[in-house]
């Protein structure tokens, strides 16, 4: 008989967990009656489409344009984060904001805003249409210089005056 191990470290990272505790408590704020208008999530709220479809079968929307949310709907930001842009958007149409960003992504989005204002060029080492690239970017102005893995790290990062910043 085979045996299937099931690894330690298996499931979902911090992040997504807290993202999905967030949308769970929103959930049952809503089915209290605590809280009034739609729920959303602002994209799938993960890469897993069991888990979103679980989440709409509990009336969680996905979002794809700040417009099809109302002032009175709660929008959760997944873990992956969003620019600042958004979220100042997003507060000035009045919608209810629950950031359940990851706090390691969180960290990397304050390290990018201050090494930005603080004249320093931001390079990110991922798919530029990925949304926790695009979110990271975001906290600087869009200003990154964003390199995919088809392209050659040493030779761009040669080209900058300035020591990267880990």
């Amino acid at each position: 008989m085979k045996q299937i191990l099931l690894a330690q470290n298996s499931g979902f990272c911090f992040g997504v967990k807290q993202a999905l505790e967030k949308t769970e408590r929103e959930i049952e704020q809503k089915r209290c009656g605590k809280t009034t208008g739609a729920l959303y999530t602002w994209g799938p709220l993960i890469h897993n489409r069991t888990v979103t479809d679980a989440l709409q079968a509990q009336g969680v929307h996905i979002a794809a344009h700040l417009e099809e949310v109302a002032a009175a709907d709660t929008l959760i930001v997944r873990s992956h984060g969003e620019s600042k842009d958004f979220f100042t958007e997003a507060a000035g149409r009045g919608i209810h904001i629950v950031d359940a960003t990851c706090p390691f992504v969180k960290r990397i989005h304050k390290i990018v805003r201050e090494e930005s204002e603080n004249g320093r060029t931001i390079v990110i080492a991922g798919d530029r249409n990925h949304p926790e690239v695009k979110g990271i970017n975001g906290w600087c102005g869009g200003s990154a210089v964003i390199i995919g893995s088809d392209e050659n790290y040493e030779e761009i990062l040669c080209k900058s005056d300035q020591a990267p910043v880990a």
